[in-house]
């Protein structure tokens, strides 16, 4: 695998960007509940398409994007792990830890269902075309 030091150089700023306007809102916004919702922002996931879409081309972008919707999936299990581990275990370290090895799993996991239902969405709409 070749690394590209200016693509690398620009996620980093893409990135990093969108994570401190991130931060930058999450400080203005007087409900902390509410300003949780830009804690979530997809900045990786944005960084990452724009830069596979610009040095690649759009069916990588969309793979990058089809990846990013697993984990955004798994990013929702993930945060209902740390809720519910930190209210019953009451340890904020030990909970954010579960929770990170749930959402891999639980990632991995839902991109793999992803992928066999578009295989099988792809398989029955060739058959029917072929009965035609």
């Amino acid at each position: 695998m070749k690394i590209d030091i200016r693509d690398l150089s620009l996620r980093f700023i893409f990135g990093g960007l969108a994570v401190a306007a991130c931060y930058v809102v999450l400080q203005l916004v007087p409900s902390k509940s509410f300003a949780g919702i830009f804690a979530a922002f997809p900045a990786v996931m944005a960084a990452a398409v724009i830069m596979a879409g610009h040095f690649g081309n759009s069916e990588q972008a969309a793979d990058i994007a089809f990846g990013a919707s697993a984990g955004m999936l798994g990013c929702t299990i993930c945060v209902f792990t740390a809720t519910f581990c930190m209210e019953h275990l009451g340890k904020w370290g030990l909970s954010l830890g579960i929770a990170l090895v749930v959402w891999f799993f639980s990632s991995y996991a839902a991109i793999m269902l992803m992928q066999g239902l578009l295989e099988k969405r792809k398989k029955q709409r060739n058959s029917r075309e072929k009965a035609f």
